[in-house]
C-alpha cells in the first residue's frame, strides 16, 4: 500500500486503557520511524486478514484477549507482540508478551484494605474466563490465606454488560459480609456498582464497607459517591514495553520469546477506603480538594478556607482525622504525581516541580532526595525497565 514503516495496534476499541497504551506505543514509534495504525476490531467491516494485507505492516501489537481475533493470528509469521494476552498465550512460552502486574495490583489492594480494621475481606471479579481477573483473585486470596484470613469471593458476578444483573447479585452478597469488610473490586466499573449497592443497603462507606478498585480514571473515580480509591496501572509504560519488544524482534528475528511486566504506580486513596477518625464529612471534602488541586498550586490557606473555620481549628481537625497536617497531605499528593511523571522517560525532569505545584525545582530536588534517598534521575533510572519473567 505504501513504503511507510507501518506497525498495527490491534485492539477491541479505542477506549479505557487502550488510550494510554497507544500513547506509549507512539513514543517508541517516533524513535523507530514507524507509523502506527490503530485497528479497532469492533468497527471492522471486513476480515482482519484483508486489513493487514492492505497495510502490509512491519509487525503488529495485539492488545488484550479479544475473542474477535481470528484463530489464524496464532500462526502468523508476521512479527507480533501480545499486550495483556489470554492465558493460553501467556503460558505458551513461545510468544512475545507484555503483561500488567496483576500480582502487584492484588498486593496493593490488600495493603490498602489492611490499613483499616476489617472484620472480613472479599473479592469481586469480572469473569472466571478472564485471565487477569483470576490472577488478581489468586494473589489476593493467597496473601489473606498466609495471614490466616478467609476471602469471600464473587468471582463470576454477572452477565457482562448487564449491571442490573450485577446489582441484584451484589446486594445480598454484600449484606451477608461481616462488617466492617474490605472489598477488592477487580476494576472500577465493578467497584462503582458495589458503592451503589451499599447505598441501597444503607451501609456507610467506608465505615461499614471499604472498597478499592483498579484502573484509576480520575474523571470516573473522583465523581462516585464517595470518591473511589483505586489502583493506578502504568498503561503507558505497558505500551512502551510492547513497542520496545517489537522493535527488538524486528532488529533480531532470532531473539527468543520473552515476557515483560509493567507495574502499577500505586493506590490513589480516596474516601471509599479512608476512615477518618473525626470530623469526617468536612475533612473528607478537604481531602478530595487536595487530591484534585494539590498540583495546581493549592496552599494550606485554601484548604482552611474551604473548611470554613479558623486556621488553628482546621489544622486540629485535619490532624485528628488524618494523622497529617494539611501541608503534609498536599506534599504527599504532589510527590505521588512526581513519581508518575518520572516514570515517563520522555518527561524532562526540569519542569516537574512546576507541574506538581512547586515554584522551586531546587526545593523539590532537596525534598525528593530526603524522602527517597536518591535523586530524581537516579529514581528514574532504577524504575525505567519492566521486569522480566
Amino acid at each position: 500500500m505504501t513504503s511507510m514503516n507501518i506497525v498495527l495496534f490491534i485492539t477491541d476499541l479505542h477506549t479505557g486503557s487502550r488510550i494510554p497504551e497507544l500513547a506509549g506505543i507512539r513514543e517508541v514509534a517516533s524513535q523507530e520511524g514507524w507509523h502506527i495504525e490503530e485497528i479497532e476490531l469492533q468497527r471492522l467491516t471486513q476480515p482482519l486478514e484483508k486489513i493487514v494485507a492492505y497495510w502490509d505492516p512491519l509487525g503488529c501489537i495485539f492488545e488484550g484477549s479479544s475473542h474477535l481475533l481470528p484463530k489464524s493470528t496464532k500462526t502468523w509469521s508476521l512479527p507480533h507482540v501480545h499486550l495483556d494476552p489470554p492465558e493460553e498465550i501467556f503460558t505458551s512460552k513461545t510468544a512475545f508478551v507484555v503483561m500488567n502486574d496483576d500480582l502487584g495490583i492484588a498486593e496493593l489492594a490488600h495493603r490498602e484494605l489492611a490499613r483499616q480494621d476489617c472484620a472480613s475481606f472479599a473479592f469481586i471479579g469480572w469473569s472466571r474466563e478472564v485471565f487477569w481477573s483470576r490472577r488478581r483473585l489468586e494473589r489476593f486470596r493467597s496473601i489473606l490465606s498466609s495471614m490466616g484470613k478467609p476471602c469471600t469471593i464473587l468471582e463470576d458476578p454477572w452477565t457482562l454488560g448487564n449491571k442490573n444483573d450485577l446489582m441484584s447479585r451484589l446486594m445480598p452478597w454484600i449484606a451477608a459480609l461481616p462488617k466492617p469488610c474490605g472489598i477488592f473490586a477487580v476494576n472500577d466499573d465493578v467497584a462503582a456498582v458495589a458503592l451503589e449497592a451499599c447505598r441501597r443497603l444503607n451501609l456507610t462507606v467506608p465505615l461499614d464497607v471499604r472498597i478499592v478498585g483498579t484502573d484509576d480514571n480520575p474523571d470516573f473515580c473522583d465523581h462516585t459517591r464517595p470518591s473511589l480509591s483505586s489502583i493506578r496501572p502504568n498503561f503507558r509504560q505497558g505500551g512502551r514495553l510492547a513497542a520496545e519488544l517489537l522493535a527488538k524482534r524486528l532488529a533480531d528475528p532470532t531473539s527468543p520469546p520473552e515476557t515483560r511486566v509493567y507495574h502499577p504506580f500505586g493506590v490513589t486513596t480516596r474516601l471509599s477506603t479512608r476512615v477518618l477518625a473525626s470530623f469526617g464529612k468536612n475533612v473528607g471534602a478537604a481531602l478530595d480538594l487536595i487530591r484534585r488541586e494539590a498540583c495546581s498550586g493549592l496552599k494550606a490557606a485554601d484548604v482552611v478556607k474551604a473548611l470554613g473555620v479558623s486556621e488553628r481549628i482546621a489544622e486540629t481537625r485535619f490532624k485528628a482525622a488524618t494523622g497529617n497536617r494539611i501541608t503534609e497531605e498536599i506534599t504527599r499528593v504532589r510527590l505521588a504525581r512526581v513519581l508518575e511523571l518520572l516514570a515517563n522517560p520522555r518527561q524532562n525532569i526540569g519542569p516537574i516541580a512546576n507541574l506538581c505545584g512547586w515554584d522551586s525545582d531546587i526545593y523539590l530536588k532537596r525534598l525528593f532526595k530526603a524522602r527517597y534517598g536518591m535523586t530524581m534521575r537516579e529514581w528514574r533510572e532504577s524504575h525505567s525497565k519492566g521486569s522480566f519473567s
